[in-house]
């Protein structure tokens, strides 16, 4: 992997981090997040994975865009 392609992973993953983040600051606020919530939610998800591949097409095609932003066109993934 290039240095630029490292870029645009700690990017995707930083965005996802900050959108988790708000996320969970907005349940919090509104008394809606209890605890053990995030574990459970983490379960769940974990089941789930392979049954919405919709959310994996949907990341690729974020992840496309990213890079063409970087400036990235060569190897990247597709669906």
């Amino acid at each position: 992997m290039k240095s630029d392609e490292h870029i645009l992973m700690v990017h995707m993953f930083a965005r996802q981090m900050m959108l988790f983040q708000s996320l969970l600051e907005i349940l919090k606020s509104r008394g809606v997040l209890q605890r053990g919530d995030i574990e459970a939610f983490e379960a769940l998800v974990r089941e789930e994975e392979q049954e919405h591949l919709e959310i994996f097409h949907a990341v690729v095609n974020q992840y496309q865009a990213f890079a063409r932003e970087l400036g990235i066109q060569e190897g990247l993934p597709s669906v």
